[in-house]
């Protein structure tokens, strides 16, 4: 697997990380200016090869993101959906980490395309995609921030917020090279 050299993401709130195999963003059906839930952007998922959806956000009752409707039935028989929900703008615990970045790797040996989202796309989503570049040799936890940036270009409505969105998920990234490397 190579970094996508075409950053354009087959949603306008989307990039891709390894191009037509890996793919990141905001949620899925999330416009700017139109309604939230838009099935729109899930279909160009599903159109660019998508079929596995690693869903980050907490989009049910109680949850941080629970004024979020599910789009599950949209994908039923196309995509298969894992929820690993976390706070937003927070961080996963390291366990958590693991399980997401062990689900991603099994997906993508497998020859599967997978989207990893939360609600916009760059704390939660920029975290796990962070991580995943670490721990897969792409970048060292050095220059990893500054590449995720370029990438995130190809997101043509969120492309020019930073990723991640704050300094404890900037840190969780910086600190995954040491917990992944053993002493």
């Amino acid at each position: 697997m190579e970094i996508a050299s075409n950053l354009l993401g087959p949603t306008r709130r989307s990039y891709w990380v390894v191009e037509n195999r890996f793919a990141a963003g905001a949620y899925p059906g999330k416009v700017p200016g139109e309604d939230p839930d838009n099935p729109l952007a899930l279909q160009l998922l599903l159109n660019a090869g998508i079929n596995v959806i690693i869903n980050l956000t907490q989009d049910y009752h109680g949850g941080t993101d629970a004024h979020l409707s599910h789009y599950d039935l949209g994908a039923t028989n196309r995509a298969v959906i894992e929820r690993f929900p976390i706070v937003d703008e927070s961080i996963p615990t390291i366990e958590t980490m693991r399980q997401i970045i062990d689900s991603m790797n099994a997906h993508l040996n497998a020859g599967e395309n997978i989207y990893v989202h939360c609600w916009g796309g760059s704390g939660r989503t920029g975290t796990v995609v962070g991580c995943w570049l670490i721990e897969n040799g792409f970048f060292s936890s050095k220059d990893v921030i500054e590449e995720m940036q370029k990438l995130r270009l190809g997101d043509l409505d969120g492309g020019h917020k930073p990723t991640p969105q704050n300094i404890e998920q900037a840190e969780f990234i910086w600190d995954w090279e040491r917990v992944i490397t053993p002493e």
